[in-house]
């Protein structure tokens, strides 16, 4: 697979809590898009359901789970996996998503140029019927960076960022 900034390292952190409805298709949507030294991160919350069972059916030596022993909740999931992380890129990454084919691509293109990168969605139900076809159109995103910090409603799902900006 060809993509940007020099083939650097992709971590894909994920933080996952009784996910099993949509995880396989979702790692079925991201390995495909990466190279045998990217990694995905997976902190689990204490699932409850067949969530890890799926992950480790893959047996895919780029998937590392890290167990939490008590619950942490949502962002201290998400923190576990970011620490966990080694690659020089960082992609946020929700457990119910599905990526486009060319996501890892694209944006390891935009991150030549800046430090964080954020993309638009297309938001839908359980079937992946489309719901609205822009996220940021729904809740009337535009840019700016003043727009920005005062009313941030980027997900974290549509972020990707290098090591540093962490």
């Amino acid at each position: 697979m060809t993509r940007g900034n020099e083939m650097k390292k992709i971590s894909v952190c994920m933080a996952v809590y009784n996910g099993e409805k949509y995880i396989r298709e979702q790692l079925e949507s991201i390995l495909p898009q990466l190279k045998d030294t990217d990694e995905i991160i997976v902190s689990d919350d204490g699932s409850k359901d067949q969530t890890l069972e799926i992950i480790r059916s893959f047996h895919d030596e780029r998937i590392h789970i890290f167990e939490n022993e008590l619950e942490h909740g949502f962002t201290k999931n998400f923190e576990n996996a970011l620490n966990h992380s080694t690659g020089e890129i960082v992609f946020i990454c929700d457990q119910d998503d599905v990526w486009m084919k060319d996501k890892v691509r694209v944006m390891c293109e935009a991150l030549k140029t800046w430090q964080i990168v954020v993309h638009d969605a297309v938001v839908t139900d359980a079937q992946l019927n489309v719901r609205y076809p822009s996220f940021f159109a729904q809740y009337n995103i535009r840019q700016g960076f003043l727009r920005t910090l005062l009313r941030t409603r980027y997900t974290g799902a549509c972020m990707a960022m290098r090591r540093e900006f962490l």
